[in-house]
């Protein structure tokens, strides 16, 4: 187990490191900080050899990533403070901070949506494995169809509305805020302790779970219905153990190991996913300070959003490689 976490961990640090570069040259060639007209020349020169835009790219790149050692992502171009400052010196905005509460937000969106996926789909799949071509099973796959055919941030907009008719929206240092009380719900950047942030990100993380739902409680049902045909099923009843014990206890541990695998392969699509709920419902994620410096066009904090995202999916999805390999051993040893 110990060399394939480290196999894992070797190839997320090079998808990490080779997104990096992509975003960086990506950027940095196609956005220019120092361009908005409120800047005069002289201003748009300190602000190009303030932040060496001049420099050749790879050298910009080398620059930036040995950088990160000693000073984290740094700052925010001049331009990210509100127009041209008073002071051509004032530093701009650190991206550490906001970008690190970022980050937990949509890690914590990603993972509470996983949550209601597992149960979800286990507990619709499950049900409808065992009343396989039975009414109940085909209307669950009608439904599942349904679910899975509804696009998440056109969802996340009507429940958005439909909780909180009259919410109140702001730009706030460039980036979306939603704030509006439905209930037991809040929307908004999440505060408080545990509570507090399963209060703010219940809806957009059940929202972003329907259609996952939808698409892997068929998954569930199929492998479902394959164990089910297994000899170790019918010697399990045959020697009279509880159906209850039958499905659960040694049909269900063996149908999800593909579906663990599926999931895992698709986390990417899934960050993606809540960073358009984040985006409806203004939860204060990694889309919200995306939206933010794009719109200063500031190559430095977009590039470490998207190594943030990188980082982010990496994790997941080792750990839904190392759920996979406890899920089935043969996984980690191969």
């Amino acid at each position: 187990m110990a060399t394939f976490v480290f196999r894992r961990l070797l190839l997320a640090a090079s998808v990490v490191v080779a997104v990096s570069f992509a975003a960086f040259v990506g950027f940095g060639l196609s956005l220019d900080p120092s361009f908005p007209l409120v800047f005069k020349p002289r201003q748009q020169a300190v602000v190009r050899a303030t932040y060496h835009l001049t420099d050749p790219i790879l050298s910009r790149y080398w620059r930036w990533a040995s950088g990160l050692v000693h000073h984290g992502f740094g700052t925010t171009v001049s331009t990210a403070v509100g127009g041209a400052p008073p002071h051509l010196e004032q530093p701009g905005l650190p991206i550490g901070p906001e970008l690190l509460h970022a980050t937990a937000v949509s890690a914590a969106l990603v993972v509470l949506s996983l949550v209601f996926v597992v149960l979800g789909s286990t507990a619709v799949g499950v049900f409808a494995a065992e009343r396989r071509r039975f009414r109940a099973d085909v209307g669950t796959r009608a439904l599942a169809y349904l679910g899975a055919a509804i696009p998440t941030f056109l969802l996340a907009d009507l429940v958005r509305r439909a909780v909180a008719p009259n919410e109140q929206a702001a730009f706030s240092h460039g980036h979306f805020t939603l704030t509006a009380h439905a209930g037991w719900f809040i929307l908004g950047p999440p505060v408080g302790g545990p509570i507090g942030w399963l209060r703010h990100l219940f809806l957009p993380a059940a929202t972003l779970a329907v259609g996952l739902i939808a698409v892997y409680a068929r998954y569930v049902r199929s492998s479902m219905a394959v164990e089910l045909g297994r000899p170790y099923v019918m010697v399990a009843r045959a020697k009279g153990l509880d159906e209850r014990r039958v499905l659960l206890r040694h049909a269900l541990r063996n149908s999800l190991v593909p579906v663990a695998s599926l999931l895992s392969l698709e986390l990417g699509g899934i960050v993606g996913a809540s960073m358009a709920a984040d985006g409806v419902f203004g939860s204060g994620g990694l889309a919200s300070v995306f939206l933010g410096a794009l719109g200063h066009a500031d190559p430095f904090e977009l590039t470490a959003i998207v190594v943030m995202s990188a980082v982010l999916v990496s994790g997941l999805t080792l750990g839904g490689d190392l759920l996979v390999g406890l899920l089935d051993p043969r996984v980690s040893t191969s």
